[in-house]
Formats: C-alpha cells, structure tokens, sequence
C-alpha cells in the first residue's frame, strides 16, 4: 500500500512516498537490476580483429551459396559452394566457372562440440538437387558438369567422414 503526500511550503514542495516494507525491498531490487542492466552495456564495446586463416577468408569470400540441414538430432551439417577464383588445379579444363563444395559437420548439444570442415573437388557448375535421409547417414545429391553432360552425385555426410557415391 502507498501513500503519496505533498506537502507546499512556500519555499518548497516537500514529496513523501511511505509504503510497507516489503514493498520498498522489491522497488530497490528492481531499481539496481535495471541500474546493474545498464552499466553492463554501457561496459560493452565493439571490437575486431584481423582474421589471418588464408583459406577461411578465401571461403568466405567466394561463398556462393549455403544449404542447411537443421531436422538432424545429432549433428549439424552445411555444405557451402564456393567459387573458385583462383584456378584450382583439381578443377575441370573445360569449366569457365568451377565451384568447390565444403561440407561443414558439427555435433550438437554438446558443451565442446566435435567439427570437421570437408572440401570436395571442384566441379563444373554444382547444382543442389535435394537432401536425403538414409538409416546410416545423411546425404546431400547434387548435379554438375556441362549443360549437355551433366552428372549426379550423392554425398553421405558422417561426423567423421564423407562417403562419394
């Protein structure tokens, strides 16, 4: 319960706030959490520094797209199609524009999760065709190649390893 008095002086105006105990313990607690809130971002600064992983930039770079599996329990998987500027020595002669396709794989749920990054050769044009869920792993079919020669592929995605079909 509170009681708000003012009283007029003609010098000042004199105000009161008189409640029950309790009471005044919860305004105090909520006053020093929303004080405690914002020295805590005031503490807050942006900084960066200079990523020096040759090959994490290249990626990141040249990402072209990403496709995500996130219906997995156990794991989770992203495989990235990246261009390849720099003329890999893998990728086909013929190809004006190869991509190279990394396959990310990390537990989940897990305070120190195992992570792998996977890099398959580069191929001509790679185009995503679909997920698919098997018993032992998932994979991911995509087609590549020239327009009058494409090929498909499967490519089944375990923590430890990829299986090339």
């Amino acid at each position: 319960m509170f009681d708000f008095v003012v009283e007029v002086n003609s010098l000042f105006i004199k105000f009161t706030l008189t409640t029950d105990h309790f009471m005044l313990k919860k305004i105090l607690l909520a006053a020093l959490i929303t004080i405690g809130a914002a020295f805590n971002c005031l503490a807050q600064s942006i900084n960066y520094k200079n990523v020096s992983n040759k090959d994490l930039t290249y990626v990141l770079n040249n990402l072209q797209k990403r496709y995500v599996y996130t219906d997995h329990k156990t794991l989770n998987i992203a495989v990235y199609l990246v261009a390849d500027q720099q003329g890999d020595p893998d990728a086909p002669a013929d190809c004006k524009s190869p991509e190279s396709i990394y396959v990310a794989v990390s537990e989940v749920n897990k305070p120190d999760p195992e992570q792998h990054v996977y890099k398959l050769n580069p191929v001509c044009d790679p185009k995503f065709i679909n997920w698919i869920k098997s018993k032992k792993m998932y994979k991911i079919a995509f087609s590549y190649g020239a327009a009058v020669k494409r090929k498909t592929a499967t490519v089944g995605i375990m923590l430890k390893k990829l299986v090339v079909e």
